[in-house]
């Protein structure tokens, strides 16, 4: 059996002869599998650590799997600067040995693990951590405060042979009977996507996900078709239901949508836009869903002066913003386009939620179904406009589209609803990646680009188990019979996207696409700052270029420059007429230029070697 270690923080790399793990995330394994590492990357300025152990595959268990099967990862999102983590192989107890950690120690450890697991059997893991790098005899609070979880550090500043134990998981047995669903929490409407008007107070990973989820506070909860109390069922007949981990799918969630979380406490910035939020559900029969919640940062306090829209709700008509009800947000996501009908008969039900593939979104009845009026006081009717642009009718999936009214004071008031691109009731995964992914067609071992793509943050339709071609997985979508394939890596949580780093463009740039066709009519100007995907990539054509967004690419000699050869003593120009300043730049020397030459009036040649100030040297010094 062998370990699978990944370094995480290339800062920690250097680090590697004296421990073989990074000081940010660490990943174990009880076979060799792969594992998405969570967790923050920054390091405390306190002595203080905080380590997690999390399996990964609970879900994927199945009655009588080896414990082999099983798969960890262990997230350090808090550790002392300068501190490094190894970890032991885990092993599987059963939660009712009633196994506890103080100081590191463990207690009630029966003599042998667990060997297999059991359908129905409650279970957690159990891993021993060694910290290094530490100040030498020096107290640190890890996992938690006070002297319950304060542990001293020996001569060598190393932390040893620290316990910890995992949350319980419960292996599914799928004799339960249910269906897992998500609605508002303390109603029973089934939903089947939701919305949240995020405030400052949940700028954090742990914060959102408490605000969408707490059993007790949260906006929403699950729930089982046949176990709506959603308790253990004493006659052992029905499921039950959890979220999986909605901390792990907020940071997934806002990874996708390109916001960065910083320090231990993984907070972030106020997004410029609204974004998807994807909680995974899962019952202990072994069924599954996933829940979309459109998080709106921007969400503006509406006032009578704003649009009011009316539309109906199993045949009630449903005003907003509705200011009869102390509603004054302007903008809202509706939660069950399924229960939407077009009057007042609640059996009247909207036919426009379900689009086939290849099919066409059918703006006319949404229009029909909604209306809006000048405001609160003037009756008179606004036009609805209906911005369906990110549906992909090609490829099943849930999509956004927003309705807007405007009246003549510019106030707007936005719904938004996910339409449904497909059949009804499949399963749901969130594109993660750093631009466009292709969507494949495949016939036995042919493997062809269909000219479809999918987008990040899409939500899109996938069946059955993935297939692997060659060296790649695949992952069907649209529907079970279809030979429509994305590669797995982009849906199923391992693909990471790359950071975004700010860079200074250094000569004019046009926008191109992937296949190196002009991107509109923008250009972006020398000196101004572009936030780029990644490294540098090329074309099909062999260009280097930087993403800076879906399909969006500049020329990464307009940023990075090339390093050329002077060939003769050159001086640096600021016009054809006038030099920069007294340098002479000396035959061998090597200097970095941007871009395509210049041609000045005097007709010769001059590559931009700096800046903001003008600086030129002739071409054909090189």
């Amino acid at each position: 059996m062998k370990k699978n270690l990944r370094i995480v923080s290339a800062a920690a790399a250097a680090l590697l002869a004296v421990a073989p793990v990074a000081a940010t995330g660490v990943s174990t394994v009880f076979a060799d599998t792969n594992v998405t590492v969570a967790g923050g990357s920054s390091q405390s300025t306190t002595n203080t650590a905080t380590l997690k152990l999390t399996v990964t595959n609970a879900l994927a268990l199945a009655d009588g799997d080896s414990a082999t099967k099983a798969a960890a990862s262990l997230s350090t999102p808090a550790l002392p600067a300068g501190a490094n983590v190894t970890v032991s192989q885990a092993k599987l107890y059963k939660k009712s040995a009633g196994i506890t950690v103080a100081k590191g120690v463990p207690s009630n450890v029966p003599d042998t693990n667990e060997p297999s697991v059991k359908a129905g059997e409650t279970y957690v893991a159990l891993a021993y951590v060694t910290i290094t790098g530490l100040k030498a005899d020096t107290d640190y609070q890890v996992n938690g405060d006070g002297d319950a979880n304060k542990v001293h550090s020996d001569k060598t500043g190393t932390i040893a042979n620290f316990a910890v134990l995992s949350d319980s998981f419960t292996i599914s047995n799928s004799a339960l009977l249910g269906s897992p669903y998500v609605r508002e929490h303390g109603k029973t409407d089934v939903l089947t996507s939701g919305s949240f008007n995020l405030t400052s107070a949940q700028y954090n990973v742990k914060a959102l996900a408490q605000a969408l989820t707490d059993k007790d506070n949260g906006k929403y909860e699950p729930a089982v078709t046949t176990n709506q109390a959603n308790t253990t069922d004493t006659n052992g007949k029905n499921a039950t239901a959890s979220f999986v981990d909605p901390e792990a799918d907020v940071r997934a969630s806002l990874k996708a949508a390109g916001i960065t979380t910083k320090g231990t406490n993984e907070t972030f910035d106020k997004p410029a836009a609204p974004f998807v939020v994807t909680l995974n559900v899962a019952a202990t029969n072994g069924q599954k869903t996933t829940f979309p919640v459109t998080v709106d940062p921007n969400a503006t306090t509406a006032d009578k002066s704003f649009p009011v829209f009316t539309y109906y709700v199993k045949g009630v008509a449903t005003s907003f913003p509705d200011f009869d009800k102390n509603d004054n947000t302007a903008s809202k996501t509706i939660d069950d386009v399924d229960s939407l009908t077009y009057s007042t008969t609640a059996t009247d039900l909207v036919n426009f939620n379900y689009v086939p593939v290849n099919g066409v979104v059918d703006t006319a009845s949404i229009k029909k179904a909604f209306s809006a009026r000048v405001n609160y006081d003037n009756k008179n009717v606004l036009d609805v406009s209906v911005d369906a642009s990110k549906v992909n009718t090609k490829v099943a999936g849930k999509y956004p589209v927003v309705l807007s009214a405007t009246n003549a004071e510019k106030k707007t008031s936005k719904l938004t609803f996910f339409l449904t691109v497909g059949v009804k009731g499949a399963t749901y995964k969130t594109v993660q990646s750093d631009g466009d992914v292709p969507v494949y067609k495949i016939d036995g071992n042919n493997v062809t680009d269909s000219k479809t793509t999918v987008k990040n943050g899409d939500i899109i339709a996938v069946f059955g188990e993935p297939i692997k071609v060659g060296e790649k997985s695949y992952t069907r979508i649209n529907s079970a019979d279809s030979d429509l394939y994305v590669e797995s890596k982009y849906v199923d949580g391992s693909f990471k996207p790359a950071d975004k780093v700010k860079k200074t463009v250094m000569h004019n740039s046009y926008i191109y696409d992937k296949d190196h066709k002009r991107v509109g009519t923008d250009m972006l100007r020398a000196y101004s700052t572009v936030e780029v995907i990644g490294a540098a990539t090329k074309l099909a054509d062999g260009s280097l270029v930087y993403q800076i967004g879906d399909n969006k690419f500049v020329m990464a000699d307009n940023i990075d420059g090339t390093s050329r050869t002077l060939t003769h003593n050159a001086y640096v120009y600021k016009t054809s007429k006038k030099r920069a300043d007294g340098r002479v730049l000396k035959a061998g020397t090597k200097v970095t230029t941007y871009g395509s030459p210049y041609t000045f009036k005097n007709g010769k040649a001059y590559y931009r070697i700096g800046g903001p100030k003008k600086q030129y040297v002739k071409v054909a010094n090189f």
